[in-house]
């Protein structure tokens, strides 16, 4: 009882310190000008506060993040920002299959390298969704604690380079944001913005969820927002600047909290192979992405996070925080995303029918 009681206040305080420490370095990130700094804030503190790996990630955080992610994006419809998509699908579709089938490349070539299974292997380097292919790794036998950390290596190392690349690579692409209200504001103001967000999280996650639709937490109330938006029966312009740094706080949190270092030290030896595999492929995605701006017609940024291997809710917190086309970079993100879902649970089963060589 007495351990139990200790572990928890424990556990509190590392909180109350993940909490503060967020505050404090979303603030210097702020003063570097960094897009989001919410959300790199969030994943530095979670590696830090969370040496130990006992803090839980609880998913109800990552389905309050998307949701509010979700509603906001909602809010930034134009028909001017379908439009690159639409006028260009055949190019979209084969530069989203390109960054996938990079991915999976990877993983077939990282199962040579380090001596696992091709099962463990693509399903360690597919990008799009970590979560749920963490799930699947379980479902198919692969090595889950494997699986589990190079997807977070891999999600932590594009969220941590994101903000450098944006800086010294695409500063001429940010400017300022316009996705959330920065004056002061009522209760009333207040009231009307969480009574719009608990209605379209809620309704549009069971919206999605009946009808089974990937990532209902994100698209499900990005749907019922849009579709308000669209009728302008939307009683809001923006959401308050401080509930859109809360959804990135905890995305950062998803990201960092799961990459602790008693977990890293555990597959030590493969961690090598896995961030050299993982540099190469986020090199590959961003001339793909170089490519695609420049056909498509959207700028250098929205290309790059529009490929970016996987950290979805990153690339849109950046592309939200920049003022770039984040439907365009969302709509990307879900091709890649509903091929991963169509095809990796079959190959995945496939590859696991003949081990792999160790000749």
């Amino acid at each position: 009882m007495r351990s139990t009681t200790a572990m928890m206040s424990g556990n509190a305080r590392q909180w109350a310190v993940l909490v503060l420490g967020s505050i404090l370095m979303s603030r210097v990130f702020a003063a570097l000008h960094i897009p989001a700094a919410p959300l790199f804030a969030g994943m530095v503190a979670g590696i830090f506060v969370n040496i130990d790996g006992r803090l839980i990630y609880s998913p109800r955080l990552s389905r309050i993040a998307q949701i509010i992610l979700g509603v906001a994006i909602g809010m930034l419809f134009s028909y001017k920002a379908f439009s690159a998509i639409d006028g260009h699908f055949l190019v979209v579709l084969l530069v989203a299959f390109s960054t996938f089938a990079i991915s999976l490349l990877s993983g077939l070539l990282f199962s040579r390298l380090a001596n696992i299974s091709r099962t463990t292997g693509l399903l360690s380097m597919t990008s799009g969704g970590a979560t749920g292919i963490t799930a699947i790794a379980q479902e198919l036998h692969a090595d889950l604690p494997l699986v589990a950390i190079v997807q977070y290596l891999r999600v932590a190392f594009v969220m941590a380079t994101i903000p450098v690349i944006v800086m010294f690579v695409f500063h001429d692409s940010v400017s300022l944001p316009t996705i959330a209200t920065t004056q002061p504001l009522g209760w009333s103001a207040w009231g009307e913005a969480l009574l719009f967000v608990g209605f379209c999280g809620l309704s549009g996650a069971w919206l999605a969820r009946l009808l089974h639709i990937a990532a209902p937490y994100l698209l499900g109330p990005l749907i019922v927002s849009l579709l308000l938006t669209i009728g302008h029966v939307s009683i809001l312009r923006s959401l308050p600047r401080p509930i859109i740094e809360i959804a990135y706080v905890l995305i950062g949190w998803q990201a960092g909290l799961q990459l602790s270092i008693a977990r890293l030290r555990s597959q030590v030896r493969l961690i090598p192979i896995a961030l050299g595999l993982i540099i190469v492929i986020n090199l590959l995605c961003a001339i793909l992405g170089y490519v695609l701006a420049h056909v498509v017609g959207v700028s250098d940024l929205d290309g790059y996070l529009a490929t970016a291997p996987g950290a979805l809710y990153a690339a849109l917190a950046i592309s939200m925080a920049a003022n770039g086309n984040v439907l365009f970079v969302l709509g990307v993100h879900m091709i890649r995303l509903f091929m991963m879902l169509l095809i990796i649970p079959p190959l995945a089963r496939f590859a696991a029918v003949k081990p792999p060589s160790t000749a």
